[in-house]
């Protein structure tokens, strides 16, 4: 059911479309299931930076309990982030009672939520949110709480009573379950006379190539956006995997995007204080142009007025939450070893939205980036992919096949620590989602040497028209300014994008009267 948008081009736009910029006109070849989740959801969640913390003896608001989120929501709404469409306060895992169930509902802890679940719900609609919340499909959530797998019904039936208006359901458990467990819960929480948009966490636990994913059958489950891949963490190393692996596979996922069902790279850091202004801006440009939800991981009594401009940008949402709801890719010249990338995005309008992405920096060529990343490699326990992060494969370049098959977690953290090139890695235990393994100071203690100075600096990257479909004279938009920078015909250059960093566009077709002779 693929589709090509090609209305209303001239037979030689058609042509010309058909080289470069085709990949750029799929639409989504699949309808959703139900009406929610038309654009991509906004909103914040906790988990990034508060994880299952329960020991709320430190301070009510910073522990997994109902004054946290009842906290953040107040800083959603009194920070301006409701006007801007974040609606929603995500509740993550470790909010029920840790006993097990023995047959019973799924219940809140009463020392950490004392007014109940369905208060919290309300004091989020009383503000103008929503209220966002966990399970998984299994026994027990990845952090040994209560989940609700064989209680589908019941549990949909109580999310429902509570006024949840999201959930996301993990796995952490058999993956054998999630085929019918995904879809009991989808038909569950259908019928639970309640609109519930639907997070499905099953692509994130059977495998890496997401060409293999059945992306069809989650739509048809009722999800409305999904994990596909590893839980993004607090560093540059763990985001810019993930921005690889969207663009190493973004033809697979871009027909599978769409009003209803989205792809989600996982929690945005800007505003978490652990990446740089300027691979903040990156990320909220790539998360744009993916049309993956925007979910904040930050706290938000804590976010700096330059993060906070980020994430209010009103001219970035407009790229995320464009009605038309087409997924954008890397465009197809353009690899993870490309120390600068070019992704676009086609718009509703018309109108393309094109980042200008510098990975590596100036003077980096793809020959001295890693050669075949992702590079994976069995270990005791698990798998490593070798590059994560890094500039090349940490393993392979020290080790025998042997010693690398012999290597442990431990062992593995230890080899990146000794290369100076190497910022963290990817590590891989079947049946659970990937994680990320930062070489930072605090874990590789005297093991780490002086790390390599990257080379590159800010680097001019052009882009032509033609490569994402716009033709004739070009009106250029600069959304992190917010001004139009001009009319240009064949191509665009920004000049000196930093490192890490990322021009963020808006191209329109020019009007007669910008159009100066």
């Amino acid at each position: 059911q693929l589709g090509i948008a090609f209305g209303g081009l001239r037979p030689s736009e058609r042509a010309a479309m058909k080289g470069g910029a085709l990949t750029l006109a799929i639409v989504a070849g699949v309808d959703a299931r139900n009406t929610l989740s038309r654009t991509p959801p906004m909103g914040w969640m906790s988990w990034e930076l508060f994880r299952c913390d329960i020991d709320c003896s430190k301070g009510e608001v910073g522990c997994i309990s109902e004054w946290l989120y009842r906290n953040q929501t107040d800083a959603l709404v009194d920070g301006g982030y409701t006007q801007a469409g974040y609606l929603g306060i995500h509740i993550d895992d470790c909010w029920m009672q840790k006993a097990p169930r023995n047959g019973a509902p799924l219940k809140a802890d009463v020392n950490r939520f004392p007014s109940g679940m369905k208060s919290l719900g309300d004091y989020m609609h009383s503000k103008g949110a929503k209220f966002g919340l966990y399970t998984a499909e299994s026994p027990t959530t990845c952090a040994d709480y209560a989940a609700s797998s064989d209680h589908e019904v019941e549990d949909a039936k109580t999310f429902a009573s509570w006024g949840v208006d999201y959930m996301k359901v993990d796995g952490c458990g058999d993956t054998g379950y999630y085929k019918h467990g995904y879809q009991a819960m989808g038909a569950a929480l259908e019928a639970s006379g309640r609109p519930i948009e639907y997070s499905c966490s099953w692509p994130a636990y059977i495998g890496d190539n997401e060409s293999t994913k059945p992306f069809a059958e989650f739509i048809m489950d009722g999800c409305n956006e999904w994990r596909n891949w590893e839980d993004i963490q607090c560093n540059w190393g763990s985001l810019s995997s993930i921005i690889d692996h969207w663009g190493d596979y973004g033809t697979v996922l871009a027909p599978f995007a769409g009003p209803g069902h989205w792809h989600d790279m996982d929690m945005l850091l800007v505003g978490a204080n652990c990446i740089t202004e300027d691979e903040e801006m990156t990320q909220m440009a790539i998360w744009a142009i993916s049309a993956s939800p925007l979910i904040m991981g930050n706290d938000l009594t804590k976010v700096f007025a330059s993060s906070k401009a980020i994430l209010l940008n009103s001219a970035a949402i407009s790229v995320s939450q464009d009605p038309l709801g087409q997924m954008g890719i890397r465009l197809p010249a353009y690899t993870s070893k490309s120390a600068q990338q070019v992704w676009s995005r086609r718009l509703g309008n018309g109108d393309a939205a094109v980042a200008l992405y510098n990975k590596l920096g100036a003077g980096v060529s793809a020959a001295q980036d890693s050669a075949a990343c992702p590079s994976w490699h069995e270990v005791c326990g698990g798998r490593v992919e070798a590059c994560g992060g890094g500039a090349s494969d940490f393993l392979r370049g020290r080790l025998s096949s042997a010693a690398i098959a012999n290597l442990s977690r431990a062992g593995a953290l230890e080899a990146c620590c000794m290369d100076a090139n190497c910022e963290g890695f990817t590590f891989s235990v079947s049946g659970q989602k990937p994680a990320y393994e930062a070489a930072t100071p605090e874990r590789c203690g005297s093991n780490q040497p002086m790390r390599a100075v990257l080379a590159g600096g800010p680097a001019d990257i052009s882009v032509n028209f033609a490569d994402v479909g716009m033709y004739g004279a070009v009106t250029v938009f600069d959304i992190w300014a917010q001004k139009a920078l001009g009319t240009f015909y064949t191509s665009y250059t920004a000049k000196g994008v930093p490192l890490h960093g990322t021009s963020f566009l808006r191209f329109s077709a020019a009007t007669e009267s910008a159009i100066v002779v």
